[in-house]
């Protein structure tokens, strides 16, 4: 199968970035559904995804220390970045473990609303972390460069 095949380690941080945009989309239109046997294939052939593309995007970026570049201008910052590495485990545990709901789950539509609100809820967490880790770098850098003066 395709996705057995797919090796994730050669994708750098933009295209890991990218495909995520693209499955966190699929997901989106995917949840507003109506719940079917069909409907959880395709849920769990895009959470399958996510869970090696997450992994793989939250290794590269914590490769050569994670905001390693945020901490060193602002070390005011490593309480911040360190609750931001803790809900790297999080959200990759959490994917796990609604990816191995999806897998086990049949039939999907006595229990394919509660599953599907847990999925909502931790792509919305998901982009929280995202939205928290873009305002620390910028403003790390807004700080560092004395915009913020």
């Amino acid at each position: 199968m395709l996705k057995d095949q797919f090796n994730y380690e050669l994708l750098d941080l933009k295209q890991l970035g990218e495909l995520e945009f693209l499955l966190l989309g699929d997901l989106r239109d995917v949840l507003e559904e109506e719940a079917s046997e069909q409907n959880r294939k395709w849920l769990l052939a895009i959470v399958d995804v996510l869970a090696r593309t997450i992994p793989r995007e939250f290794y590269l970026r914590e490769k050569d220390g994670y905001l390693q570049d945020v901490i060193e201008c602002c070390p005011e910052a490593d309480h911040e970045v360190q609750e931001l590495l803790k809900e790297h485990r999080t959200l990759q545990e959490r994917l796990e473990q609604l990816r191995d709901k999806l897998k086990q789950l049949r039939p999907f539509r006595t229990q394919a609303d509660a599953l599907k609100y847990e999925l909502a809820e931790w792509m919305k967490k998901l982009e929280q972390h995202n939205n928290k880790e873009g305002k620390l770098v910028q403003g790390a850098y807004s700080q560092d460069m004395g915009v913020g003066d």
